[in-house]
């Protein structure tokens, strides 16, 4: 592993934040689908929150006014490991377009992961956790969206 400073770690991250935000707005831009482009706008914004911690983050060198809120870690469901659709389409439906999102979020998530095991026994360290854990949260919240919609349907 190469070495990495806690200023080369936040760039990182905000550019992945800044990649997932223009992923989302990409995908919004293309679908058709009401349900799904509200559900991609709501990630998107998300994404610009977390953009403004870590953009905080370096700005000031702190992390501790990162206050995050999710203590929880509901399980895991194992939908983001099905297999994604190999293009994306304008006319993709909304289980589609959660399928995506949930694969994104668990992405971002194992890239924080990495991150904090870099830092281990380092403050930062628990930034990186709360923000993986954060994404696991989102990764969650599409699950079981995409859960009750499979559900309704059958």
């Amino acid at each position: 592993m190469s070495e990495i400073t806690l200023k080369e770690a936040l760039e990182d991250a905000l550019h992945k934040e800044q990649m997932a935000y223009d992923f989302y707005m990409q995908l919004h831009d293309m679908l058709k689908d009401l349900g799904a482009k509200a559900i991609i706008k709501e990630l998107a914004e998300e994404e610009v929150n977390h953009k403004k911690m870590i953009e905080e983050a370096i700005k000031t060198g702190k992390i501790d006014h990162i206050g995050m809120e999710t203590k929880y870690y509901s399980s895991d469901l194992g939908i983001a490991k099905m297999v994604l659709p190999q293009v994306i389409t304008e006319d993709m439906n909304v289980q589609d377009v959660l399928r995506i999102a949930m694969k994104h979020e668990d992405n971002s998530r194992i890239f924080y992961e990495k991150l904090a095991d870099k830092f281990a026994g380092k403050e930062v360290e628990e930034f990186f956790r709360r923000m993986a854990v954060e994404e696991a949260t989102h990764r969650n919240k599409i699950q079981n969206l995409y859960d009750d919609i499979v559900y309704n349907e059958n």
